[in-house]
């Protein structure tokens, strides 16, 4: 399978487990792996989400305004709306977009700058899961929950959805020189005259004009500075560096955000304040009953051993890096060496550790090395391995090894 990008060559190769979305033989999510896909399939996801496809029945103005909208700081995802036009249109598109699309990409983070393919599809999977977006890629969904699933698509498409637009700041009029979506705010809108501008006269001008401030950084937008703008939030705007989910910190892939609350966030947090999600499986959870341990949510058939997926309903467990593990798997991973009788100390069994090294918490592991006097809640000498109750037996061992050499010496 597809190699991980985490673990290289400690994982074979992509092996997905059977109902978690994960690699059977690392551990790692799916999008951490080379997975190679043609670029339509890359597209499923924005279809999926605005219950769109392209096609040439389409509008002259709606494919100029699908072309804008999507990603440009990808080139792969330029070439490809570009190849998309041109098959159903004469005409190229706008000759000014990738000029502007090459200055948007200027004002990202330096890291954020080299948005290859393979990260886009990464960021995609991650902040879109396809089982967010469309049942038929749910496995835990039941008859009874898919109406729930629908209400919350449809409200989510409806009510908080949308497609940064990239544009240009225009102080002058306060004014915004920016790129129109469907249902956004128009040319016309004066984007500025909002509560977190700073109005001032223009040096050169009887007009008035604003300085808009970014969402996130609140740092001011200079005039014909590029930003990124939200039409489900009339009057913000955003560097390209700053147009993150509010959860997670990430840049919105291809530049679609989720409204609530006056933010924005990634499809998958934003879902995550409407519902918990699943830390088996990682689909939403619609169901009544479920669990919740260690700070997360299960459904309920899957509360399962992270090693051995054994049911963990009603039975003991042990949480590792916020995993639950069955005491056998625990055991067997996890548990430490007696450093005196070299037989592990299990889950059931108390312990005792001094740095690297681990006893069984009993009078014959943890004792003196020469009287064998318990040493639990008394103090102990460590000296190159062995415990002591005192200086009298460190000392004993001390003259006892003498000894011996002597004797070697001696023959």
């Amino acid at each position: 399978g597809p190699r991980c990008l985490k673990c290289i060559d400690a994982c074979p190769g992509l092996e997905l487990h059977y109902w978690r979305k994960i690699c059977k033989h690392c551990r790692c999510p799916q999008e951490d792996h080379d997975i190679q896909t043609d670029r339509d399939r890359d597209f499923r996801p924005i279809s999926l989400l605005f219950d769109s496809t392209f096609s040439a029945t389409d509008s002259k103005s709606d494919w100029l305004a699908k072309f804008e909208k999507l990603n440009l700081q990808d080139p792969a995802v330029m070439m490809k709306m570009q190849t998309i036009y041109t098959q159903n249109y004469s005409q190229p598109p706008l000759p000014y977009t990738l000029t502007r699309s090459q200055k948007y990409v200027s004002m990202l983070p330096e890291d954020k700058q080299e948005f290859a393919t393979q990260l886009r599809r990464r960021q995609l999977q991650r902040q879109l899961p396809l089982h967010d977006l469309d049942p038929r890629f749910c496995n835990s969904l039941t008859e009874k929950e898919l109406p729930k699933y629908e209400k919350f698509s449809e409200k989510r498409r409806k009510k908080a959805a949308g497609i940064g637009n990239i544009g240009e700041v225009n102080s002058t009029e306060g004014s915004m020189d920016h790129l129109t979506a469907s249902g956004g705010p128009t040319p016309q809108t004066n984007l500025l005259a909002s509560q977190d501008g700073t109005r001032a006269l223009g040096r050169h001008s009887s007009s008035s004009f604003y300085f808009q401030k970014c969402h996130c950084c609140k740092g001011l937008m200079e005039n014909r500075t590029v930003a990124v703008f939200a039409g489900r939030m009339v009057g913000t705007c955003w560097h390209p560096g700053c147009f993150m989910c509010k959860t997670c910190k990430e840049l919105l892939v291809d530049n679609i955000y989720f409204y609530k609350g006056a933010e924005i966030y990634c499809g998958r947090h934003y879902a995550d304040l409407q519902y918990p999600r699943c830390a088996a499986c990682d689909e939403i959870i619609f169901a009544r009953e479920y669990t919740q341990a260690e700070n997360r949510s299960w459904h309920v058939q899957h509360f399962c051993c992270w090693c051995c997926d054994a049911p963990l309903a009603g039975q003991r467990y042990i949480a590792k890096n916020n995993n639950p593990y069955c005491i056998v798997c625990f055991d067997r991973l996890f548990s430490k060496i007696c450093s005196t009788c070299q037989r592990p100390i299990t889950a059931d069994s108390p312990g005792m550790t001094h740095g690297d090294l681990h006893w069984h918490a009993c009078p014959h592991c943890f004792s003196c090395h020469v009287c064998g006097t318990s040493l639990i809640n008394n103090h102990f000498l460590l000296r190159e391995g062995n415990l002591y109750c005192s200086v009298d037996c460190r000392q004993r061992t001390l003259n006892v090894h003498k000894a011996a050499l002597s004797r070697n010496y001696a023959t």
